[in-house]
């Protein structure tokens, strides 16, 4: 290896940019266009403390269709998850993530780790609960849209 070429690090490519997740509100991921696509109303932010400190989170739902959705600030860098079980790696906006899914069966949660900065990531949640086995989301469309919801959060966050 040379000098001054910096190598990838784990399983993501370089970062398009530094992410300051302790600074951007995770409440700017959701969009009006969003949230009328999804029916979702006020921001629900909150600050919770987790093993390796405080953590930022937003969180909204649709009582009607029994969906939340969540953008949450984690102080663990997203390669800690990456070779979790069940974890597969994947590219939102040239940004490195984990996704994992959970409950596919009974209701569907896919959750994001965004490599969004050295120290950090940002997670993505989306959970579809329904109301029985027709009203819920695939596994494939509840992560459909947790990556929109990623990729409105990227693109809000990305310094200017």
């Amino acid at each position: 290896m040379g000098c001054g070429a910096a190598e990838p690090e784990g399983p993501f490519p370089p970062r398009p940019a530094e992410i300051d997740v302790a600074n951007v509100d995770p409440c700017v991921a959701m969009t009006p266009e969003l949230r009328q696509q999804w029916e979702v109303e006020g921001d629900e932010p909150s600050v919770v403390t987790l093993a390796d400190g405080p953590s930022r989170v937003c969180g909204w739902g649709n009582n009607d269709t029994v969906e939340n959705y969540s953008v949450q600030t984690i102080q663990t860098p997203a390669v800690r998850v990456a070779t979790a079980r069940g974890a597969t790696v994947t590219v939102i906006d040239g940004f490195g993530a984990v996704r994992m899914v959970e409950s596919e069966n009974s209701a569907p949660l896919c959750t994001l780790y965004l490599d969004a900065a050295e120290v950090a990531s940002v997670r993505v949640q989306v959970q579809d609960f329904g109301y029985d086995e027709l009203t819920r989301g695939s596994p494939d469309e509840v992560c459909g849209r947790a990556e929109l919801l990623a990729r409105s959060y990227l693109t809000k966050a990305r310094p200017q």
